[in-house]
């Protein structure tokens, strides 16, 4: 039963869901060896806030600024991790903080220079669409795409078309086969390794785990269940790797290749003298970007600030998500 549940709860939270130049120091005296070079740090773009009691109360994102390494030149680069859906005051307070700057670039698997029209108005009858809108009504929260305005002049795609992806995953010689027998051992290599931990677990934290999962059915019916949820969700977000908990196979086809398509367009953006510039993705491709901007473009970390993406304290009562969900489905 707890396996079950476990499993079901990860399927939820999936529907929801970038070389510094080394500086050549002067040879070490013969007694005193080089003290190893430590690894860069890596930077939170998503977190849980708690109250004294250790309840959630809301899901995070960051905004982290990078600034030259040099001290030279005055092109600084923010890294604006998001969600794609959430509270409205929080696609408000994102919207503001883009007037700022000179070019924000946006993903969107579509083809090159493609802009989001204003209220991300879509054909009906899309089943993403669809999926979409139901899962925003029951968690009570509003989508990306309708709130944020990708009609300003200085948002710019910065993302790979369909057409380009496959290019990329065939490039590295991969086919739908490869791919298909990748993400399962993935998938098995994290199922094994969950095995290997829940082995360790004693009884206590097994009731503690199954005790912390809601039941699915009696949540349908809870007046209360959008907050249980998105905490249940928040956890799962905040837990998931750089990957994004999506695995390194799709890792790379949904984080890594369009990271690198952004940074092409990042480039350009430099070389036309633009000088503040933010990149508007999702959080789980931030740390990748951080890699590549520290790597390729000599830029260190300088500042973050943290923005509420969800709201996770208790509210009034609300409707319960079947009555929700039957109201969607009639539309």
């Amino acid at each position: 039963m707890l396996r079950s549940r476990t499993i079901l709860w990860s399927a939820v939270g999936a529907v929801c869901l970038a070389l510094a130049s080394p500086l050549l120091a002067a040879d070490p005296p013969a007694d005193k060896k080089p003290e190893p070079k430590k690894k860069a740090e890596s930077t939170k773009f998503l977190r849980v806030k708690r109250d004294k009691s250790d309840t959630p109360t809301s899901l995070e994102t960051a905004i982290v600024r990078y600034v030259p390494a040099s001290s030279e030149g005055g092109v600084t680069v923010d890294l604006i991790g998001a969600v794609h859906v959430g509270d409205k005051a929080y696609y408000e307070a994102l919207n503001k903080r883009m007037e700022q700057y000179d070019v924000l670039l946006y993903e969107l698997v579509a083809p090159e220079g493609t802009r989001i029209p204003k209220g991300g108005k879509r054909e009906k009858g899309n089943p993403i669409a669809l999926l979409q809108d139901i899962m925003k009504n029951v968690l009570d929260l509003d989508s990306q795409v309708e709130q944020i305005d990708y009609t300003r002049k200085n948002f710019v795609h910065a993302d790979l078309s369909p057409e380009k992806m496959a290019e990329a995953m065939k490039e590295r010689g991969e086919d739908g086969l490869t791919v298909a027998l990748s993400v399962v051992a993935d998938f098995l290599r994290k199922q094994n390794l969950e095995e290997i931990k829940k082995g360790k677990e004693t009884d206590k934290d097994k009731k503690v785990k199954e005790a912390e999962e809601p039941d699915l059915m009696s949540l349908l019916l809870d007046p209360n269940a959008a907050v249980k949820l998105k905490r249940v969700m928040a956890e799962q977000f905040a837990a998931a790797g750089d990957d994004g908990g999506l695995g390194p196979t799709i890792g790379t086809i949904l984080i890594a290749d369009r990271n690198k398509a952004a940074l092409k367009v990042l480039q350009k953006e430099i070389t036309k003298g633009k000088k503040k510039i933010g990149i508007f993705y999702g959080a789980a491709h931030m740390p990748d970007f951080e890699k590549r901007l520290r790597d390729d473009f000599d830029l260190k970390r300088d500042k973050e600030e943290w923005l509420t993406a969800w709201d996770l304290k208790a509210k009034r009562v609300g409707v319960p998500p079947i009555l929700k969900l039957l109201e969607q489905l009639d539309k």
